[in-house]
């Protein structure tokens, strides 16, 4: 399972915590994308981001059965379901992407949260809100993972 997180080639400077971008999800069964929505199909990506960081943790570190992820100012979902197993289930608009172990799935929410944050979180101003919950959020999931920043 593979995501890609990425700040929106039509925005313009400066850049904010509040800027559009897209989500890409390539997983064993299929692939999802916010690049295919209408109109523009983009969501604010660092708010995503952050939210898609605590709530994933939140959710496989609980006994919850499901998790729905929504971007923010965006249509596009992905839903994380525990099977009996173990493993999870990641859907979109109700289309199976992947089946994984827990432990794969947030091994790739983690490799694309850092390489959007340490492509993209110095561009804002150290001020910045987005730029901010999604540096506390990535050092939650790091510890959640075992793995202090």
């Amino acid at each position: 399972m593979k995501f890609e997180f990425s700040v929106d080639e039509d925005e313009t400077p400066p850049p904010s915590g509040f800027d559009l971008g897209h989500i890409d999800v390539w997983g064993s069964v299929g692939m999802a994308t916010t690049r295919d929505r209408d109109p523009a199909g983009g969501a604010m990506i660092y708010l995503t981001v952050t939210s898609l960081l605590d709530g994933l943790r939140t959710f496989l570190s609980g006994e919850s059965r499901s998790y729905e992820s929504t971007a923010v100012d965006s249509s596009f979902s992905l839903t994380f379901t525990r099977g009996r197993d173990g493993s999870i289930e990641t859907r979109c608009g109700g289309s199976l992407v992947d089946r994984s172990p827990a432990a794969g799935v947030a091994a790739a929410v983690h490799a694309a949260a850092k390489r959007f944050a340490d492509a993209h979180l110095e561009q804002l101003p150290r001020d910045d809100a987005g730029r901010e919950d999604l540096q506390h959020s990535l050092a939650d999931f790091e510890r959640f993972m075992g793995r202090p920043r």
